[in-house]
């Protein structure tokens, strides 16, 4: 297999002669310690579960902003996500994907314990963890630990776990002050930060707090997407339409420059008398797209206590607390009127016997402010467990019985127009009342003049309402795990041995604002629902000496849950490894494993959730203007369509095997190289529809270039509702229906690298190299049995995720001096127009694949006494924009999942130590 040819050839040029390299009796002297992917304490660190480990001093050196800065840029962050410059459902949340898979497929861990989902649903449909709410200034390490986990974890280890190791012995006092900004202009930054312990007599306590203000930064902040002008098609070079009035025909009506002129101080005075090519004149704003946030302003304060009580000499009292308050501020864009939303802008003009539709996009100076229409995010959430381990008599037996609970509460607030005082508000302006009405198009005498001026602020908010909305998210266990390191003896050594107990119980509730179910704000519905399901667990693992050279890693582990009023569900899964050393330095391992993910509480007990969306009509593109590129049809994006979506209570659990090898090889504690092949394959996968790929199926079928009896084309064709051949509109779409389905399969397989080397001199200090690459081989995944196999690294209408990641570290470390220069590569993905067409890079000469990407962080340390030092870090020290894609012709003009356009920054921070 070209796998294990990859991994054999990477490490088998090193292995010749090593025998002689470490004393075997080395390893007798270091301490058993528990490895992410085991319950069982052990002396070898490198186990049958390749583990990546991120320390406190690499985040630190390497130039990360936050958690989630550290594990976005691992190699094994292979997809694409949304994040803070996306502003959609979760703008104030931060997730990561591993190996390209699904954000709330990776169980993210606290000091081995879970943590509450984020009580708002990725991309609207979906649980996951946020990593924003978990502060720097505590982290040890970081553990990544691919494939399947849930024999020792439970649900969601599919993609891997993330093990966030804090704090528990701290020397001293620690106080640290950073500031920082960005060359170009905002998202200026404060963080302090206090870390310190104490001990007296039996007693130890760890303490920590991190506070930190950030400000936005906005579109207008940056050069090269600061306005429409910075479109790479320069056809499209036009501006937003502020005041624009058209006809049925998408044809506009020209106001006039002098009307346009009374406008201009709108946005900042960039309002002007505009022309969008084949469509007409109009007042517009080139300026108004960078009225909107790529960064939020935040302002967040942490917590940390540790603490331990020795009872005895054989038992400890221990607990922890983590409390994370947030506030954030995020701003999606200017808000905009039309006409009569409910028949997409449009009504009868009785004056012209016309369809007609007007549109306003509200200006700051009319709404009162760059930050009126700012969501305002308060997060809440804490992280708590408490117990008492030891060990029994002087037996080898240990035991850990704890009470573990972790809660997220969201608070968001919101200025939104209500549906009906705004339709009154443009009534009395210069609709006048409603005459009539005709085939459900209303019917109005407008007085045109009177469309084309600004609002007062007070104007603006006599027809807005707050929209409050309150969700919360919990889990909480009691656990009882029992090791024993020397179960009993083999000729080969002693048999490890874990057992754990544990019962739990985990709530989801996202009410929303009933108004916004209730459809009672203009141009907005929102999800909803809550539930509350139990777990029962009970696992067992064994590690095996089978002869000198040889062990085993096997365990179990059953899983009950019940969804509270609906179904429940059990499964069970194992997993089993093996290491074969050899020689003391080498080390050939390989493991299988199953696993599942009890379906997310949204995909079961969400409600009928209703929502506006814009969607493409490829199929009236095709019919009605054939040839015109779809970035220029009429019906590009600009379709309202009213959308449905609920829960599925009978959804069973996701399964997935995974299977994997490599090898190690560590000659010296200075120099070590590793190779890993992985492959995930996931059953029974739950998932939305995406509503473009739907969008452009519905047209498939329709068109006949897919069988309309197919499996695929009768779902599709009963998703889409399309007004009659008859209508005034003829084949307009007027709804959309999405749900979760438990019928998808996905596969994906890489191969992961690294090597580290770490060498002394004399008089110039201490140089180390890191090296980390991951490379994804296949992913590949199915929506329906029937269905085609979907390509997802050669078919980028369906993803755009990296194949190949790579990074790079390079240390410089003296009793003064630190230096630390952390580069990754971040290969070729699909350009704009690649993902635009199902065909993919077939559909057309223009689609291709962007450039590979490099991000350079560097830092310098100089400590000026045994106490104090100073540090300067520059993030993306090259000031690299994000690769050039003459296709990305939708503002901000590149892709804002896969990329940053944030540029370079600066950080200076003074550590001072007590």
């Amino acid at each position: 297999m070209l796998s294990a040819a990859i991994c054999t050839a990477l490490v088998a040029p090193f292995a010749v002669g090593a025998a002689h390299a470490q004393d075997s009796q080395q390893a007798t002297d270091i301490d058993k310690v528990v490895v992410t992917g085991s319950l069982i304490p052990q002396v070898e660190v490198e186990t049958a579960t390749p583990v990546q480990t991120i320390t406190a001093e690499d985040i630190q050196r390497q130039g990360f902003r936050d958690v989630y800065d550290v594990l976005r840029s691992q190699p094994l962050a292979t997809g694409a996500v949304q994040d803070a410059q996306f502003s959609g459902f979760t703008p104030s949340a931060e997730p990561i994907s591993l190996l390209g898979l699904d954000p709330g497929f990776t169980l993210v861990l606290i000091d081995g314990r879970p943590i509450a989902d984020y009580p708002l649903l990725y991309n609207g449909q979906s649980n996951f963890v946020d990593l924003a709410s978990i502060p720097t200034s505590m982290v040890e390490r970081i553990d990544i630990a691919p494939g399947n986990q849930s024999a020792i974890y439970g649900s969601s280890a599919i993609a891997g776990v993330v093990n966030i190791i804090l704090k528990k012995r701290v020397d001293g006092t620690s106080l640290g002050l950073r500031i920082g900004g960005y060359e170009e202009g905002g998202g200026g930054n404060v963080r302090f930060q206090l870390t310190g312990g104490h001990s007296a007599g039996n007693f130890d306590l760890v303490y920590g707090l991190q506070y930190i203000d950030q400000d936005a930064i906005y579109g207008f902040d940056r050069k090269d997407f600061d306005s429409t002008n910075d479109n790479p098609d320069p056809t499209l070079r036009f501006g937003s339409r502020t005041f624009l009035r058209s006809l049925g025909n998408g044809r506009y009506i020209d106001p006039g420059a002098a009307t346009c002129a009374g406008l201009g101080n709108l946005y900042n005075s960039t309002t002007i008398y505009d022309t969008r090519p084949g469509r007409g004149n109009y007042c517009g704003s080139r300026a108004e797209p960078g009225f909107s946030s790529i960064q939020n302003k935040e302002e967040a304060i942490a917590g940390y206590l540790n603490a331990g009580y020795d009872l005895s000499d054989n038992a400890e009292l221990y607990g922890m607390l983590l409390v994370n308050r947030a506030k954030t501020e995020n701003n999606g864009g200017s808000r905009f009127w039309q006409p009569s939303i409910d028949t997409g802008g449009f009504i009868i003009n009785d004056n012209t016997g016309r369809f007609e539709s007007f549109q306003h996009i509200f200006a700051p100076e009319e709404t009162g402010g760059l930050d009126t229409n700012n969501e305002r995010i308060t997060s809440d959430s804490y992280n708590f467990a408490a117990g008492v381990k030891g060990t029994f008599g002087s037996s080898m037996w240990d035991y850990d019985a704890y009470y573990a609970r972790s809660e997220y509460k969201v608070k968001s607030r919101q200025l939104w127009a209500l549906k009906a005082e705004i339709e009154d508000f443009f009534r009395d302006q210069f609709l006048g009342p409603q005459l009539g009405e005709y085939y459900g198009y209303p019917i109005y005498a407008p007085n045109e003049a009177a469309f084309y001026q600004a609002l007062t602020p007070e104007q603006y908010r006599s027809f807005n309402s707050e929209i409050k909305s309150d969700s919360e998210t919990w889990t909480h266990n009691l656990n009882f795990q029992l090791t024993n390191t020397e179960l009993f003896n083999l000729p080969a050594g002693p048999v490890g041995f874990a057992a754990v107990l544990q019962v739990g119980e985990q709530s989801w509730e996202n009410p929303t604002d009933p108004r916004v179910v209730n459809g009672e704000f203009w141009g907005l519905t929102g999800t909803q629902g809550a539930g509350e399901r139990t777990n029962e667990a009970v696992a067992m693992e064994f590690r095996v000496p089978i002869f000198s050279m040889l062990t085993a890693n096997a365990s179990v582990r059953y899983d009950h849950y019940k969804n509270k009023g609906l179904n429940s569900d059990d499964d069970t899964t194992y997993k089993v490894g093996l290491e074969f050393r050899p020689i003391e330095s080498l080390l050939f391992r390989g493991n299988y494993a199953t696993a599942f993910k009890a379906p997310d509480m949204a995909y079961v007990f969400a409600g009928d959730s209703g929502f506006f969306t814009f969607v493409t009509d490829y199929y009236r593109c095709a019919t009605e203007e054939p040839g015109v590129p779809i970035d220029e049809c009429t019906f590009s994006g600009s379709e309202q369509v009213f959308g449905n979506r609920s829960g599925s209570p009978d959804l069973q659990s996701i399964t997935a095997k995974s299977w994997g090898y490599g090898v190690v090889w560590s000659p010296t504690p200075n120099f070590d190289i590793s190779a890993d092949y992985y492959n995930i394959k996931i059953d029974n996968k739950v998932s939305d529809m995406s509503l473009d790929q739907l969008m452009q199926t519905e047209a498939a079928c329709r068109l006949g270039d897919l069988d309309p009896s197919s499996p695929t084309c009768v779902d599709a064709l009963a998703r889409v509702g399309r007004a009659s051949a008859t209508a005034p509109e003829p084949f307009q779409v007027q709804s959309i229906e999405t749900n979760p389905i438990n019928i998808s399969k996905e596969e994906v397989s890489g191969i992961l690298a690294s090597a580290n080397y770490r060498w002394n001199t004399d008089g110039w200090g201490t140089f180390s190299v890191g090296l980390q690459y991951n490379v994804t081989l296949d992913h590949e995944s199915q929506q329906f049995p029937q269905d085609p196999v979907i390509d997802l690294l050669s078919e980028p209408f369906y993803s755009s995720e990296f194949r190949t990641i790579t990074s790079l570290s390079l240390g410089w470390n003296t009793d003064k001096w630190n230096a630390t220069l952390y580069t990754v590569r971040y290969g070729q993905t699909p350009n704009f127009e690649a993902q635009l067409l199902e065909e993919g890079y077939e559909g057309s000469l223009d689609a291709k694949r962007v450039d590979a990407y490099y991000r350079v962080n560097t830092t310098l340390g100089y400590q000026f006494t045994e106490n104090a030092s100073l540090t300067l870090t520059v993030n993306n020290l090259l000031n690299e924009d994000p690769p050039d894609d003459p296709t990305w012709t939708t503002y901000p003009y590149y892709n804002i999942f896969n990329y940053s356009g944030y540029g370079r920054s600066y950080m200076l921070e003074m550590n001072w130590q007590f």
